[in-house]
């Protein structure tokens, strides 16, 4: 049984520690609090959705993980850079109504009805130790390791991946030496659209999606978030499974209906007693 507990948390977790991940991004660059994220996943769950009508599973969750980078990016675009002179305040009080946007058109386009599209590899759930785990879980759990070893990669060795840090150390000494604001927002919210919206979408054969899912996943990514302190993306995958075992700790042993009550619990205690998340630094406020 814990055993079964620690898999099904494994997979639930990739996909918050990867919402989690999509906060870090944005934060990184701008200091500000991108709440539109789990609708922008959402997005991307439905763009794979509507691709399996034409490719097979791996191609159509490809595609989300592209509608979700085009509507982060969109999104910054038309709500946040037009913004970029006001208060980081203002401009994460905006990324609320944005979602709410999402959220309302997706609802208006797919209707509330949950929606699915078939897993990469058909078959039984596999065997680990006394515990099964769906082969999509793996498959989960394997695109969410490789996203967060690419984005290890740019942000270590990539030129454009160190201009990005550079700029969310030092926005000011960045910009004199020719980085752009502009482009560097960007690539963050291409990324944090991208690994967002492909992880959700390799969800979604092991579930249904729904286009009201978006506010819940956001915020139990968001808390993944809070426990890497904002800055650190492995320990943002380890939030997301916490947070995620907590949930299924809590479905099994005391109610499924009160789970989600739990996790928000969660949230509140974390903000109260230890915002800096898992790290050892509280993570300085920007101005």
């Amino acid at each position: 049984m814990v055993m079964q507990l620690l898999l099904t948390a494994l997979a639930l977790g990739a996909l918050y520690g990867a919402i989690g991940i999509g906060f870090v991004i944005v934060h990184r660059l701008t200091g500000m609090v991108n709440f539109a994220m789990g609708d922008i996943a959402v997005a991307g769950g439905f763009g794979a959705v509507v691709a399996s009508a034409v490719l097979p599973p791996l191609g159509a969750i490809l595609v989300g993980a592209v509608v979700g980078a085009v509507v982060s990016v969109v999104m910054y675009h038309l709500a946040i850079h037009p913004l970029r002179n006001q208060s980081l305040m203002v401009q994460t009080i905006v990324t609320l109504g944005v979602g709410i946007a999402i959220r309302s058109l997706i609802q208006l386009y797919f209707g509330s009805g949950p929606r699915q599209f078939p897993a990469i590899t058909s078959g039984p759930s596999v065997d680990i130790l006394g515990g099964r785990i769906p082969q999509q879980s793996l498959w989960l759990i394997g695109i969410t390791l490789l996203g967060y070893l690419g984005l290890a990669y740019f942000f270590d060795r990539t030129l454009s991946g160190k201009a990005l840090s550079a700029f969310s150390v030092n926005a000011y000494a960045a910009g004199i030496v020719g980085i752009s604001l502009t482009t560097m927002a960007t690539i963050a919210f291409a990324l944090s659209g991208a690994i967002a919206g492909g992880v959700l979408a390799a969800q979604v054969p092991t579930s249904f999606i729904a286009a009201g899912a978006g506010l819940a996943l956001g915020l139990k990514g968001f808390i993944a978030a809070i426990m890497g302190g904002f800055d650190k993306l492995g320990l943002t995958l380890i939030g997301g499974f916490l947070v995620a075992l907590a949930e299924v700790v809590v479905a099994r042993y005391v109610s499924a209906a009160q789970a989600s009550t739990v996790v928000f619990v969660l949230l509140i205690v974390l903000l109260i007693l230890r915002p800096q998340g898992l790290t050892r630094q509280v993570v300085a406020d920007r101005v």
